[in-house]
């Protein structure tokens, strides 16, 4: 489950197409809430078994060779991991914790993230802690057992303060168990890939033909479906936003008007239009586009493409994933996005929280009939912003989008381009 090691033997390589391709069909379907329609071959993905390992270890080497089949499967995996653990029972966890711990104690040095990977594994083989995490009664917000981790470790999730500092450590109440493990794997699995392509992976591809022409056929399906492949244009980009969430829809007609964004603002927005299909030359342009035209009055932001053309050269292909750390940057889901703080100097934030009705009824009306958003805005609860969301969504969609909730920007366009 967290493949610490490649499976072992030899497989025929037909077999080992299969394990690929089935892995790649069942991760498409659980990004898209669709797991229980999948009717491929279950074996290839049986937790721990040789075929799931062989599945991943392929997909990791052969994300090597493209950052945005790294993007795809990195996001897909982590989420397959995520759903694993929530369907987890106390003797599997029990057994993924000692091998982790054992893998780790092996190590004469060790790195912060193994450290960080061998103190959780302790935290969470202990009896008491393993079953009370398991338990019915467990809820979200319980802290009835802590351990302490390098910050360094998590950064994404003391970022999003879902865990609070205490003298360079984060304390992990064991209610946030299973997001701390995702982070953790995320963050080995870069690690390892980062690994692998210092190890000139990309010659092993190209010298085997037969890797180089199934890396092929696996770039050509993951891409075709939208993600990278730049569905989102600079010429179409306005067309396909009446297709966007409230939150992105209303970043895109600011920077229309105000050929600005804030600094947050425009890092949000850009990382939803990776996601959705913008190719980087696109990205390139579209920004050029907008930051080469003076800023209005009532922008937040200054720079112009003029100036600093170096410096927004560098931060669009770093959001990319191809300068600096290299790392994957991810759009923020939903729960992300209504936890921000927002001020005069953000124009982002969830419509349903925090914007008034006279500028959510503005927006509103450029994408529904007046009727719709008179009916609309009066069945809106601040409480239940994902509700809210997927309301509109369905009101949106013709086919309506059957059952379906709403939790992050991406999400919400690609069912609208996609709602099957």
């Amino acid at each position: 489950m967290f493949y610490l090691h490649p499976p072992r033997g030899q497989t025929a390589f037909h077999i080992i197409e299969d394990c690929v391709f089935t892995r790649i069909e069942y991760l498409a379907l659980l990004y898209r809430n669709d797991a229980d329609k999948f009717d491929g071959n279950f074996e290839y993905l049986l937790e721990d078994s040789g075929y799931d390992k062989l599945g991943h270890f392929i997909l990791r080497l052969l994300s090597t060779t493209s950052i945005d089949l790294y993007s795809y499967w990195i996001t897909r995996e982590t989420l397959l991991f995520m759903h694993r653990l929530n369907h987890i029972t106390v003797k599997q966890l029990y057994r993924l914790m000692k091998k982790i711990a054992a893998e780790m104690l092996e190590k004469e040095e060790k790195s912060i993230l193994e450290n960080s990977l061998l103190e959780i594994s302790k935290f969470l083989v202990q009896p008491q802690v393993l079953n009370h995490i398991l338990s019915s009664e467990h809820t979200s917000d319980c802290e009835a057992y802590r351990c302490k981790l390098r910050f360094e470790s998590v950064p994404d999730l003391v970022q999003m303060r879902l865990l609070y500092l205490e003298q360079g450590f984060c304390i992990v109440p064991c209610s946030k168990w299973k997001e701390v493990l995702q982070s953790l794997f995320h963050r080995f699995v870069k690690d390892e890939v980062f690994f692998m392509n210092s190890e000139l992976s990309s010659n092993i591809i190209e010298c085997d033909s037969r890797l180089h022409s199934l890396n092929q056929r696996v770039q050509y399906q993951v891409l075709r479906e939208g993600f990278g492949c730049g569905r989102i244009t600079v010429g179409n980009v306005d067309e396909e936003a009446k297709k966007f969430p409230l939150c992105m829809y209303h970043l895109h007609r600011t920077l229309r008007s105000r050929h600005r964004l804030s600094h947050y603002a425009r890092f949000y927005y850009s990382l939803f239009l990776k996601e959705c299909g913008m190719k980087l030359s696109d990205a390139i342009h579209y920004w050029k586009n907008e930051y080469s035209k003076p800023h209005s009055c009532t922008s937040v932001c200054s720079h112009n493409w003029q100036s600093s053309e170096k410096k927004f050269l560098y931060s669009i292909r770093h959001l990319y994933g191809l300068e600096g750390s290299r790392k994957s940057y991810h759009a923020p889901s939903c729960s992300v996005i209504c936890k921000q703080s927002t001020g005069s100097r953000y124009e982002g934030g969830c419509p349903f929280i925090h914007f008034d009705k006279a500028v959510l009824r503005s927006i509103l009306t450029d994408l529904l009939t007046e009727k719709q958003v008179d009916n609309y805005i009066k069945s809106l609860s601040k409480q239940e912003p994902e509700k809210a969301c997927t309301a509109l969504f369905k009101l949106m969609q013709i086919q309506n989008g059957g059952d379906i909730t709403i939790r992050s920007p991406v999400q919400f366009y690609l069912r609208m381009i996609d709602p099957n």
